[in-house]
């Protein structure tokens, strides 16, 4: 089935988002390790911001674009799962 340039569009925002929630989860591991909790806190805070505005941004950018009926919910819910499952292998071990 070929893609259109909408459903590629979509899938490098996705990308993007899946690539800086890694960094985020390593920058807020890396700050609790190794730095005192308040500028711990402080660093963790600002990555969270950061990244809350990049999902913000990804969702303006594709929020007017059309996909088929269906395969959001199951793409979401996916990225969603990876995202807990990196978090808490990033911060438990």
């Amino acid at each position: 089935m070929k893609e259109t340039q909408t459903e590629r569009t979509q899938l490098s925002w996705r990308r993007t988002l899946i690539s800086m929630t890694v960094v985020a989860l390593l920058v807020a591991r890396l700050s609790a390790v190794h730095l005192e909790s308040m500028a711990a806190g402080l660093v963790i805070a600002a990555t969270g911001l950061v990244w809350a505005g990049a999902v913000a941004l990804s969702r303006h950018r594709t929020s007017r674009m059309t996909t088929p009926v269906g395969r959001e919910l199951p793409a979401l819910v996916g990225l969603i799962l990876l995202y807990c499952a990196m978090g808490t292998l990033l911060l438990v071990s």
